[in-house]
Order: structure tokens, then C-alpha cells, then sequence
């Protein structure tokens, strides 16, 4: 799991079994809830502080973090780096 505090955990709205969680160790992980370990992990540099999925697409979400920016990403683009950072 997440080695320091995690600070949001939001369930799939296309797949019951799957939950975002981030963390103030820097990380999003994505699991099934019947798997020990999770599915994908992401370090994003700096404590994430939320994280949402897109309401239209299984495989997109965002997050924010402590630097002030929102990582997006989609899964079927590219799993493992965001399509864009923002800074807000």
C-alpha cells in the first residue's frame, strides 16, 4: 500500500471492484479489491492531496497535488505518464 497517509480513495463508476487511492507519499495507486498488490502506481513528485475519475471514460482521472498542479491521465493513452500537468 501507500507508505505515509492517504488522503482520498474514490471508487470506479464503471467498475465496482476497482478504487483510485493518493497518498502523501507522491503516489496515486489504482487497485482491484480483490488484489493484494495494486495495479498501476504513479509518482507524481509531490504530495497528492485529491484524486477524481473522469465520469465519462473507465480509464480517465485527475489529481492534484501540494504544488499546486492537476495531473491528467488516461490509461488507454498512455499508462504511464499524465496527458497533461496544469498548474492552477
Amino acid at each position: 500500500g501507500h507508505s505515509m497517509a492517504v488522503y482520498t480513495v474514490r471508487w470506479s463508476h464503471f467498475n465496482e471492484s476497482v478504487f483510485l487511492s493518493c497518498s502523501a507519499d507522491w503516489t496515486i495507486k489504482m487497485w482491484d479489491h480483490e488484489r493484494q498488490q495494486p495495479l498501476f502506481s504513479f509518482d507524481l513528485d509531490n504530495q497528492v492531496g485529491d484524486v477524481a475519475w473522469a465520469p465519462w471514460s473507465s480509464t480517465t482521472f485527475a489529481a492534484c497535488t501540494a504544488d499546486g498542479k492537476v495531473h491528467v491521465y488516461d490509461l488507454n493513452e498512455n499508462p504511464h505518464e499524465p496527458l497533461c500537468e496544469q498548474k492552477v
